[in-house]
Order: C-alpha cells, then sequence, then structure tokens
C-alpha cells in the first residue's frame, strides 16, 4: 500500500542538511513535537496547522495516531551520496525546460536514477531529469523529510514555513507531492 506524501527538500540537488540540524529546525518551529513518537515517525506540533495551508473546505486529517486508522507524521529521508527521486504522483508529467512543452516520452526504466538524462520529445534538448520542471509533481533530492498522509495538493507550505527551512540551513527549500 502506498502512502501520499508531502515532501520537502533542498531545490539545489548538492546541498543538504544534517540529521540533527533538520530535527532542530522542525522542533524549534514547532513543526514537528521534540520526541519522536517512534524510530523516525515524529507528530506534527503546535504550530504545525499554521505552517502548512490546507486546501479545500474540509480535508480530514488525523493529526493523533488513532488505533486502526491511519495519521499525520513526519520522517525524516535518509540522506545519500547523490540526488535520487525523493517520489513523485502517478500524474507526473515534466515540462522541458528549454521550450517549456510537456514532454511524453519521459519514462524510461532507469530515470530516477542520479546523472540519467531525458530528451524532450519537442525540441530535442537533453536535460538531467533532476533539472526537469515537474510542477511539484515529483522532487530530487540528497536528503529532506516528508509529511504522510497528505493527499497531493490538499497542502501547501506557508512561505513562513519555507523562510524557517530557507533561514536555518543557508539553501533554499522547495516541496513535491508523492503517492508513488
Amino acid at each position: 500500500m502506498t502512502t501520499s506524501r508531502l515532501i520537502f527538500f533542498p531545490t539545489n540537488t548538492n546541498k543538504i542538511i544534517d540529521k540533527p540540524q533538520l530535527l532542530k529546525t522542525l522542533s524549534d518551529s514547532q513543526f514537528i513535537t521534540t520526541n519522536a513518537q517512534t524510530n523516525n515517525h515524529y507528530l506534527p506540533g503546535d504550530n504545525f496547522l499554521s505552517l502548512i495551508t490546507f486546501l479545500g473546505c474540509s480535508p480530514n486529517i488525523n493529526l493523533q495516531p488513532t488505533e486502526g486508522e491511519s495519521h499525520c507524521f513526519i520522517s525524516i529521508i535518509k540522506q545519500t551520496q547523490q540526488p535520487r527521486c525523493l517520489g513523485h504522483t502517478q500524474t507526473a508529467t515534466p515540462k522541458c525546460p528549454a521550450c517549456k512543452k510537456r514532454i511524453t516520452e519521459w519514462k524510461t526504466p532507469d530515470w530516477k536514477v542520479a546523472g540519467k538524462t531525458c530528451t524532450c520529445d519537442k525540441c530535442q534538448k537533453q536535460t538531467p531529469y533532476t533539472e526537469l520542471n515537474w510542477k511539484q509533481e515529483c522532487g530530487f533530492a540528497r536528503c529532506g523529510f516528508e509529511v504522510n498522509h497528505i493527499y497531493p495538493h490538499e497542502a501547501v507550505p506557508t512561505d513562513q514555513f519555507l523562510n524557517v527551512l530557507n533561514q536555518a540551513s543557508g539553501f533554499e527549500w522547495d516541496y513535491c507531492y508523492a503517492n508513488d
């Protein structure tokens, strides 16, 4: 069974932040509670709902563990040596950064592997998958964190939260949705 996620990661795929620094930032901003419920399973903190904006008229988000039901929790993505695909939606279709058109023939068996390139079927420009315009439908990085049980386009981070991440790390952050 797949879990829908809202994933946060550095915009520059070469940047990293170590886990203790990231946990401190998330805890200090009260995005997460200070202690993990279990290993790498953090509950939303007191400011979670002010740092994430939920869209729609009545989202149904379970913020506390309830027996037999899924609940929203935050986990840190394990840091890697090379950028990798952190997740994607089932409807992801990237745009070419050169011609700005959707690439229809983008998916190859090894598209998630670091360093692989995609050839635009419109303008023939070759671009690393990490540099395609995914429109928040896919993300590549070496580190990050994810908010579990958030459906694609159900919530967006506030500018305030992205600024907290940017200031704490010294580089810009982005986000994407995944249900892969």
